[in-house]
């Protein structure tokens, strides 16, 4: 059985408002989302942040926690590399997922996203 344990998610609830208040692309958007949960040092902070999303933002799709643990990858993946970012969310976030789920050297993926 998991078990929460006690954190403060008050810091990244502000910071995930201030982001959808932002009006940002959808790729930006999932970006700056990944890259808030990313400095969350919790394990279950992905999963947090999609009920806090979910529940906030009941008509935008997209907040599952799978989806913000992709999201966290994709910061992950990308954010030493402004370059290959920059082309990253120039593609669908379909292809990006692909991508990012086939387990791809960097060079690999900056292969694909070109």
């Amino acid at each position: 059985m998991n078990i929460r344990k006690p954190a403060d998610y008050s810091g990244l609830f502000t910071a995930l408002d201030a982001v959808m208040a932002a009006e940002l692309s959808q790729m930006e958007l999932y970006f700056e989302i990944g890259r808030l949960v990313c400095g969350r040092p919790e394990k279950g902070a992905a999963v947090i942040a999609a009920e806090y999303l979910t529940r906030k933002y009941p008509d935008t799709a997209g907040f599952s926690p799978r989806n913000l643990r992709r999201m966290r990858e994709f910061c992950r993946s990308y954010a030493d590399t402004p370059e290959i970012l920059q082309q990253a969310m120039k593609i669908g976030w379909t292809q990006n997922v692909t991508i990012l789920e086939a387990g791809l050297a960097l060079q690999e993926k900056e292969w694909y996203i070109h």
